[in-house]
């Protein structure tokens, strides 16, 4: 009987560490699972992500650097938009339409209807031009007018053709100078039956054209 009870108390002496062993067993493991699941996560995806955007060196360099950047470049782009879109107008003005006026209008297509009415458009750009290198040159008038009433210079204003009623062809190309600018180089300011200055430019079957 008593060696009955000694090999109970000895058996249960055994047991208790080993069940110790058992059932911290599973918490060990739980452990070292949740230590290795910490350690994956610091090189996942999420926790790297988090740290570089809210508290790493890297985040604090880039994320307030690209919004500011990004502004700074969106200022740049629209001043830019802006130059252009300014420059753009300021070109179209220089290229298009000169500055003229409506007595210059009607003064030259009137002298075109004084001076060759019915000659070919050609001819017309030509008259109309000595009138526009005349308005530029320092020995004459500085205006349309002025140049076509210098006295003793178009005969047009002299024998009454001047108030000729002007076809459209006469508007148009008056028109066209005016917006466009002389289609003869500059120094030609002469234009006559014959020839004057001191040199020949071009010869038309109606006029010389002279510098």
């Amino acid at each position: 009987m008593l060696k009955i009870m000694l090999k109970k108390v000895i058996g249960i002496m055994c047991a208790v560490p080993l069940l110790a062993v058992l059932s911290l067993a599973p918490v060990r493991i739980l452990a070292e699972e949740a230590e290795s699941g910490i350690s994956a996560g610091e090189w996942g995806d999420g926790s790297a992500d988090q740290e570089d955007a809210l508290s790493g060196p890297a985040g604090e360099a880039s994320v307030p650097g690209r919004a500011a950047e990004d502004s700074v470049s969106g200022e740049e782009r629209s001043e830019g938009m802006a130059d252009g879109s300014a420059a753009g107008s300021a070109g179209e003005g220089e290229a298009g339409t000169l500055s003229y006026t409506e007595d210059d209008l009607y003064v030259m297509a009137h002298v075109l209807a004084g001076e060759c009415q019915s000659y070919p458009d050609e001819e017309q750009l030509y008259v109309g031009s000595v009138v526009l290198n005349r308005k530029n040159h320092p020995s004459f008038p500085d205006t349309v007018r002025g140049v076509v009433f210098q006295k003793g210079q178009y005969t047009c204003t002299r024998d009454g053709n001047y108030y000729r009623e002007p076809t459209g062809r006469n508007w148009e190309n008056a028109r066209r100078l005016l917006e466009s600018g002389s289609v003869l180089p500059g120094h030609v300011i002469w234009q006559s039956g014959r020839r004057q200055g001191r040199g020949v430019y071009i010869k038309t079957r109606w006029h010389y054209y002279c510098y």
